[in-house]
């Protein structure tokens, strides 16, 4: 079965409970932490900051105890501004202690992506530059990547190196791979014959490094090995259906020797974005109108055999549209799905293929990616009740019973995580400049 992050020696990565975006490669999402633990008497509260106009905080990783980094870039849009940048946080104010140089992007605006290596250092993806900063947020090493694009994500691999992919949705076009060394070095480029939007993940298996990702209507794997990635051209699934007038996928997660995610992820506003030259100078549009027809589906494709392969409609809702993956619990074999367009979340235990038994659902509208404590069960999602008003809401997997809820005071979610804070709290952010802290009284 596939390795669960958060009980496993992430290699490459850092000994920390979030040290990656969605605490590790498989993009489980799954925290090793104690849980928030909330009592019948206790209640959420929260507490937020508001980021200097132009601003788009992205996502927050811990380091060391204590130990609290946030990456962000500039907002989209035209603006002369398009800098990345890194902050170190005070955890409980969500005051800057130290900030970064201004990173440059090539003149690109996408969220870009942040880790800590295990070597102690932290490494920022954004726009077409790569850089390695100290945990004084000093500039150790900077590298401009080939393909003049923006990259959505990296990975940290089992020998150390990292890997990161740039973002497309032209069909037309052709996304690339970069492989580099801990100094920034080039290893290895591998341009896919196909284009494609979503983050990938990774998962080893015997010895090997498996990138699954998806492309506008199939999901492939590559391998690397010695330094090198190439097409597995035994490993691959389609997840369109026949007659359904259906959009692309964004990222997937690893659980129970599968790949989980859902489809429906294209937008007008992030073909406004991503046909902007550079990327993401064009309109965002939050809750745009939808440019497809079909409901969302949630796909399971098996990482062992990919014909092993099915799909199932967890709301039915025409023109279904989300911007992130679902969450699959593999110690609990519980799958959480959402629709973000129509509003619609749930939970359902798989039992096998074809057997998905319904937990629980609600109306809500949910956008960010979900966050679940291992140990108790909490699960952070969502309640978005129209613009600017948004809720965290913290539920039981298993039953979908509230355990608590504050306002975020962060305006809108936009498919950024919830990360776990270093006591009985966690961390989210929005692309509108607002970053949050809600924590348990």
């Amino acid at each position: 079965m596939a390795s669960s992050d958060y009980l496993s020696r992430l290699s490459g990565y850092y000994p920390s409970v979030w040290p990656a975006e969605c605490a590790g490669p498989r993009r489980q999402k799954i925290v090793s932490s104690p849980g928030l633990n909330i009592q019948p008497d206790e209640h959420l509260v929260g507490h937020a900051r508001i980021l200097e106009p132009g601003r788009w905080p992205v996502m927050f990783v811990q380091r060391a105890k204590g130990e609290l980094y946030l990456q962000g870039g500039s907002s989209f849009g035209v603006s002369d501004n398009t800098s990345g940048w890194v902050e170190q946080l005070n955890p409980i104010s969500l005051e800057p202690i130290r900030r970064s140089p201004d990173l440059p992007s090539g003149g690109h605006k996408w969220c870009g992506a942040i880790c800590v290596h295990e070597n102690g250092d932290l490494y920022v993806v954004n726009g077409t530059y790569v850089h390695r900063l100290s945990p004084d947020l000093e500039v150790i090493a900077e590298h401009r990547l080939a393909a003049n694009n923006a990259h959505n994500g990296h990975v940290v691999l089992s020998d150390g190196n990292i890997v990161t992919k740039d973002i497309s949705d032209d069909v037309a076009k052709h996304s690339v791979f970069t492989v580099l060394d801990p100094d920034l070095n080039v290893v290895d480029v591998f341009e896919c014959p196909w284009n494609s939007v979503g983050r990938f993940s990774s998962d080893r298996q015997e010895g090997v490094d498996y990138l699954y990702v998806t492309s506008n209507d199939v999901i492939h794997r590559l391998q690397y090995i010695n330094g090198r990635l190439s097409l597995d051209e035994m490993w691959s699934a389609s997840y369109r259906v026949e007659g359904e007038d259906s959009g692309y996928a964004w990222d997937s997660a690893i659980g129970d020797d599968c790949a989980w995610f859902m489809d429906n992820g294209e937008s007008q506003s992030t073909i406004n974005m991503l046909a902007a030259s550079p990327t993401g100078t064009g309109e965002a549009m939050p809750f745009a109108p939808p440019v497809h027809t079909a409901p969302v589906r949630v796909w399971r494709v098996s990482t062992i055999d990919s014909s092993d392969c099915e799909s199932f409609i967890p709301f039915g809702t025409p023109s279904g549209h989300i911007v992130s993956p679902p969450l699959y619990d593999q110690d609990r074999h519980i799958l959480v799905a959402f629709d973000s367009q129509n509003g619609g979340i749930g939970a359902w235990r798989y039992d096998g293929p074809g057997n998905f038994i319904p937990l629980w659902k609600k109306d809500w509208r949910n956008a960010n990616q979900l966050t679940l404590y291992a140990d108790t069960g909490e699960l952070i999602v969502d309640h978005v009740h129209k613009m600017g008003e948004w809720d965290a809401v913290v539920l039981d997997i298993e039953s979908g019973v509230e355990k608590g809820r504050a306002d975020t005071g962060c305006f809108m979610p936009m498919g950024m995580w919830y990360t776990p804070g270093f006591e009985r709290d966690f961390y989210t952010s929005t692309a509108v400049g607002r970053i949050g802290r809600v924590s348990v009284a």
